[in-house]
């Protein structure tokens, strides 16, 4: 595969996510990108910095979400951060930020999601946080739709149908205390529960041939399908590291899932992270809970399955720098590229089939596909 690189663009701190979009209806599609000191860099399509705006000094920025959450044309930034505020702002021509108003939780921001979750035909905004709470707000009114309490922080969180006849919604979380929970979406009634003995950081829902399953894992290295109805655990999948992502898909079919685990021995180590031999994987499950292929040995940081016309490829960055797309049906690896430093990020423009990555030395790098047909 012929690939590209157009441009690199160089920041001092590092650039811990970036977003693709028309941010303030000029017309143009922005990189946004947030950094570990709190920073916002607003970026053209050449590479050029547009403008840059103080956020949360000194304390990173975890998530932005980029959506007209108002419904008048233009779409608002939504971040989260280790300060635990999120902070919704509308965006000029001129690219200066307009707060539109903030909401506090007492810890760090775990994940922001946008659905309309109780088919009002309104979309909320749901926060979890290290600070125990999942909280569904009404971005109109800034009002608490309804929240719930774990007995720790809440890791990751996901929206699902409830089943295939309905159009009613489910949150799935997990929190690090380890429970898996499922809450209604209209008033965010407790209707699933299960307990582990270790934290639980990553779930999704499968549709295995048979039944809707449950995948989560964590901290005891097991990746655990249960029966959604009958909570049994079917299966477990051991890894040698902890289960650090679980992603199913396509949608709203969701009989394919990649997971990944993750190693943290490279925290505190005197061996470089380019020269350790990671045990870590990624691996594709079917619909009968089979592997359909696995990449041993890397580190992942940053996942997407793209689709295009049935074909579906995955996206995938590593703790070393790498960059790998992967041809979903066998696992061959299509192109692979090493920036050589931990790749925070990936985005991807389809409609002028730019890839661009953004990584722990301050550096986003873009790159314009030549040969891959979902471009």
């Amino acid at each position: 595969m012929k690939v590209k690189e157009l441009w690199k663009f160089k920041y001092n701190a590092p650039i811990l996510g970036i977003e693709v979009a028309d941010i303030n209806g000029n017309g143009q599609i922005e990189i946004i990108a947030y950094t570990k000191s709190g920073i916002l860099l607003f970026i053209s399509l050449d590479g050029e910095l547009l403008c840059k705006e103080i956020i949360s000094k000194d304390s990173p920025l975890w998530h932005l979400k980029i959506y007209d959450i108002d419904d008048d044309g233009r779409n608002e930034l939504i971040l989260g951060g280790m300060d635990g505020i999120v902070r919704i702002f509308k965006c000029n021509l001129t690219y200066n930020l307009e707060l539109l108003w903030t909401h506090k939780c007492n810890s760090s921001i775990s994940g922001i999601l946008i659905e309309d979750i109780n088919n009002d035909n309104l979309n909320e905004l749901i926060i979890f946080s290290l600070d125990k709470t999942l909280r569904v707000l009404n971005p109109s009114n800034r009002q608490l739709v309804w929240g719930q309490v774990f007995e720790d922080g809440v890791g990751d969180a996901n929206v699902f149908l409830k089943d295939k006849n309905s159009d009613k919604k489910e949150i799935l979380a997990c929190g690090n205390d380890g429970t898996i929970r499922i809450f209604d979406g209209t008033d965010g009634k407790l209707l699933w529960f299960k307990r582990f003995p270790n934290k639980l950081r990553c779930l999704t829902l499968l549709n295995s041939i048979n039944s809707p399953l449950i995948l989560c894992g964590g901290d005891d290295r097991n990746l655990h399908c249960l029966e959604k109805k009958t909570q049994n655990e079917i299966n477990t999948i051991e890894f040698d590291d902890i289960v650090w992502k679980c992603l199913s898909y396509p949608y709203p079919i969701l009989n394919k899932a990649i997971i990944s685990s993750y190693s943290f021995n490279y925290f505190n180590n005197p061996i470089a992270t380019e020269k350790i031999n990671f045990s870590s994987k990624i691996i594709c499950l079917n619909e009968l809970l089979e592997v359909s292929w696995e990449i041993v040995g890397i580190n992942l940081e940053s996942l997407k399955v793209v689709e295009n016309s049935n074909e579906f490829f995955v996206i995938v960055g590593f703790t070393k720098g790498e960059i790998l797309i992967i041809e979903e049906h066998t696992g061959n690896i299509l192109y692979e590229k090493n920036h050589e430093s931990c790749t925070n990020m990936i985005q991807i423009l389809k409609k002028k089939g730019f890839l661009f990555s953004c990584h722990d030395n301050g550096k986003i790098y873009a790159h314009k596909m030549k040969e891959i047909s979902f471009f």
